[in-house]
């Protein structure tokens, strides 16, 4: 009886100080990640503005190549959505959409796990022949799931840090074809002239 009664203490005493450390957490925690890519803006915007071309570098779709991915809307629109599922429980379902975007600079999105959402967005911001590009997600939350948000960073930092290295690669990648397509051309020109 004795043992039961401390348990119920542990117990209680365990789940005040939970609600206690969810009263000074903060509601809003920004996750940011950047990266200096050897690319124009323009080969970057494509990768990020098309669903379909995060397969090419995203962690979560390494983690399980054998996902569901669905498609809706035309690419580089505000409609374009898609939607994933995985018996991976690193991976498992949910849903992306864009909601805005500013030229080539900025693409705002929406992130859908589990039902909950949460907001984003990617900052392209060209320099010469490089490009950074910041990965922002933001996660707000009401008590008690405040408590969610000093784990945040520990859970997403890592595959946003993965993703961006794999979106260098490929587009360093796909910068160099068309720097080599661009000079193709421009020989094809002078042997015309």
């Amino acid at each position: 009886m004795k043992v039961l009664k401390g348990l119920g203490y542990f117990v209680l005493i365990t789940l005040g100080a939970l609600l206690l450390a969810a009263l000074f957490a903060p509601s809003e925690k920004q996750v940011v990640r950047s990266i200096e890519i050897d690319a124009t803006r323009e080969v970057i915007f494509e990768q990020v503005a098309n669903f379909e071309n995060w397969k090419k570098w995203d962690a979560w779709y390494r983690k399980d190549t054998n996902q569901v991915r669905t498609y809706i809307g035309k690419v580089g629109s505000q409609n374009q959505r898609y939607s994933w599922s995985s018996e991976n429980k690193g991976v498992g379902k949910g849903k992306m959409k864009m909601d805005k975007i500013s030229g080539k600079e900025r693409l705002d999105y929406t992130f859908y796990f589990d039902g909950n959402p949460t907001s984003g967005y990617f900052l392209l911001d060209e320099k010469g022949n490089r490009t950074s590009v910041k990965w922002v997600m933001i996660s707000k939350q009401s008590y008690p799931f405040t408590l969610f948000n000093y784990a945040i960073e520990k859970m997403v930092a890592p595959d946003f840090e993965a993703g961006l290295a794999n979106l260098k690669i490929v587009a360093e990648k796909e910068n160099k074809q068309l720097l080599l397509r661009q000079l193709e051309q421009a020989n094809e020109m002078q042997e015309v002239l």
